[in-house]
């Protein structure tokens, strides 16, 4: 039997797991998507394909999201207002993988590397809902240079399905999620989740790897935990959402899969389309 306070803190967590990653998987795919040409023209196409796609793909934890550019400092702005507030415990998020994650994500993109190269920065900032500033950066040549230097980059030199030879990421997916994991793991401080890594099996599907904090593991278990887990994910709606941001790469299905804290796994759990309907 679970006490209702219980079942609140392991709903939630999970609530704000799916709607934490789902936030750094749109705004990822939106870099991914950008192509350009040299210097100014670079830039110029960068913007464009970036507000091209902030304007068709819509989410309920981004109220909006741009990109301009400041052609006299050589400054690309990429500016996201997020549905959170102030207090919303999504913001520890943000603060702590998404500025990593950004970094990653535009050194794996080629045509970002080399604006770099040429002296380009790129400035990206994320708000609250009432536009207070969440966290921002400055990331030039010099600044990504000291973070590959002073970041292992795991996903990369571990071969696996998606990335067969370490150290090249053989696809979209492969980046993206290559970009993820380097900034993590991430730590929900509400719930003491902790998720570790992001990958995809040989099934295709998307896999969160999950720790659970002692007083979690025992719920986590039974039927009847993942139960309460699944019956939230479904009515909260935000798996669905994410799910439709990967078709494009034939992603039908996720799953999770808990651990302890000393690396047993304690359950996992399945969700596919067909669940949502």
């Amino acid at each position: 039997m679970y006490t209702s306070s219980k079942k609140r803190k392991l709903s939630l967590s999970y609530l704000k797991t799916v709607k934490s990653i789902f936030l750094s998987v749109f705004l990822t795919i939106l870099l991914f998507a950008t192509g350009c040409k040299d210097s100014r023209d670079q830039m110029a196409e960068f913007v464009k394909d970036y507000n091209d796609g902030a304007s068709y793909r819509h989410i309920q934890s981004v109220s909006r999201t741009s990109a301009e550019a400041d052609y006299k400092n050589k400054i690309i702005k990429i500016k996201t207002v997020t549905t959170f507030s102030i207090s919303d415990p999504e913001n520890n998020f943000i603060k702590q993988i998404m500025p990593n994650m950004m970094m990653e994500t535009l050194k794996n993109q080629p045509l970002s590397r080399k604006m770099l190269d040429e002296g380009v920065k790129f400035e990206i900032v994320y708000y609250t809902d009432n536009l207070s500033e969440i966290s921002s950066i400055l990331l030039d040549k010099k600044k990504m240079e000291e973070f590959n230097g002073a970041t292992a980059d795991v996903l990369n030199n571990q071969p696996s399905v998606i990335n067969p030879k370490p150290n090249v990421p053989t696809s979209e997916l492969g980046a993206m999620l290559a970009a993820l994991n380097k900034s993590l793991p991430y730590t929900d401080p509400s719930s003491g989740m902790t998720i570790f890594r992001v990958d995809q099996n040989r099934m295709g599907d998307l896999v969160y790897h999950v720790r659970a904090p002692k007083d979690l593991v025992k719920p986590l278990k039974t039927e009847a935990g993942i139960s309460l887990v699944k019956s939230e994910i479904l009515r909260s709606g935000k798996l669905s959402k994410m799910l439709s941001s990967f078709v494009r790469f034939n992603i039908t299905a996720v799953k999770y899969i808990y651990y302890d804290q000393k690396g047993n796994q304690l359950n996992e759990l399945r969700l596919t389309t067909a669940d949502f309907r």
